[in-house]
């Protein structure tokens, strides 16, 4: 299986975390973010794991709530397992030991030390965006053994 290994500030909310007043626990993301990420799971059979913080204060179901009210095409099908804030590459490694995994990209905003083939750094002001899309693609057609 392909795996989008997922950060969500920084990525999907521009760096821009609005709450929505009419929805408690309602995040809204950014629309081109949303337009990115569904052009990367039209052109792969991906799962979305969320390495997000957010895991820690939101349940996957709230989560898959948040990203269907973002109009995201897939919901997240699990995170990886909190160690600490500093070991998002600790956490990714676990999760690749544990699962048989094909592919992966891991879409963040802060470096994620030791897997640069499979690791693209997103830019925080402007989130996951059209022009990541391609890169997110070519790193996902890499062997997760290369």
């Amino acid at each position: 299986m392909k795996i989008i290994f997922l950060d969500i500030d920084g990525v999907m909310t521009s760096g821009t975390l609005q709450k929505e007043a009419a929805d408690e626990k309602t995040y809204a993301f950014s629309r081109s973010s949303v337009e990115a990420l569904n052009a990367i799971l039209a052109s792969n059979k991906a799962r979305i794991i969320l390495t997000s913080s957010w895991r820690t204060v939101f349940s996957i179901e709230q989560c898959c709530q948040i990203f269907d009210e973002n109009g995201i095409v897939q919901m997240p099908r699990g995170a990886t397992v909190e160690i600490a804030f500093e070991s998002k590459s600790t956490e990714i490694r676990q999760y690749l030991e544990n699962h048989q995994v094909e592919s992966y990209v891991i879409l963040d905003d802060m470096k994620i030390e030791h897997f640069d083939d499979h690791f693209l750094r997103i830019d925080p002001r402007f989130g996951l965006t059209m022009n990541d899309v391609a890169e997110a693609n070519r790193i996902l057609n890499i062997s997760s053994k290369g």
